[in-house]
């Protein structure tokens, strides 16, 4: 019996790694051409489907099922024309669909909130948010430093700042921590254990290739998997989302327009 279940940690593993690496090359062709990075993660996302209906392995095949959502937002962020709409609005329609394939992946896997961090926040884990929280600003100014992207927003219109600040917290970081943290994460974890932790956040940090900055791909590694711990510790996504938030509000609306520098 320990036999076979080894074996089948093992082949998890694997077949986990020939999809990360599936990944990485497509966003490392989608750079080059980014057509064929669109068709080639339309075509990772038939592949995750077919072999998640396909496995007898219940776990590995949900795993791969939530998957999906990586080429997903992948195929919304590089076929959404954005010269029809402004930054903003962009981030907030890409939102909607991949929101649906969220909770369709939660509806067909009868997972309950309290299982990918929806639970209410403990007053005892409060610290630990409020830590994740104010990092977030050196976090963003950093990643600032490192892309210098131009601003999403005029800040002198009137509620511009209020606005896009919402849209970027829920849009962006209570979006992809749902995504990552929230469903991916509980299903890593259930077929790779503390493992999963780690593929959460290699899979999340080539999702950056696109910005062109190893130092990106870095940083996004190292924040996913330090969102990745609070959550499994906290067994909450709320703080962690907040801070993700944070982190794109500044990199992308307070920094470029010069309210925030190091």
């Amino acid at each position: 019996m320990t036999i076979i279940i080894k074996r089948k940690l093992l082949n998890r593993f694997l077949l986990s790694l020939i999809y990360l690496d599936l990944i990485i090359g497509t966003e490392l062709l989608t750079v080059f051409n980014p057509v064929i990075g669109i068709l080639l993660h339309i075509t990772t996302l038939v592949l995750l489907l077919i072999h998640s209906t396909l496995s007898t392995d219940r776990k590995f095949s949900q795993l791969l099922l939530v998957l999906t959502l990586a080429p997903i937002i992948r195929i919304l962020s590089l076929s959404l024309p954005l010269h029809h709409f402004s930054k903003i609005t962009w981030f907030a329609l890409i939102s909607i669909p991949v929101y649906i394939a969220i909770f369709t992946c939660m509806h067909l896997q009868h997972l309950k909130p309290r299982e990918i961090g929806l639970s209410p926040p403990r007053l005892r884990f409060l610290p630990i948010d409020l830590v994740m929280i104010s990092v977030a600003f050196p976090v963003g100014l950093i990643e600032y430093q490192i892309l210098k992207p131009e601003p999403i927003v005029n800040l002198l219109e009137g509620e511009a700042l209020i606005s896009s600040s919402i849209i970027m917290i829920l849009s962006t970081g209570f979006l992809e921590e749902l995504a990552f943290r929230g469903i991916i994460q509980y299903h890593a974890t259930n077929t790779m254990g503390i493992y999963g932790i780690f593929y959460v956040s290699f899979v999340f940090s080539i999702l950056h290739i696109g910005n062109l900055s190893i130092f990106d791909i870095l940083l996004a590694f190292f924040v996913g998997l330090a969102y990745s711990i609070v959550v499994m510790k906290t067994g909450s996504i709320y703080g962690v989302s907040l801070s993700h938030g944070i982190i794109n509000i500044v990199l992308f609306i307070l920094a470029p327009a010069g309210i925030l520098t190091l």
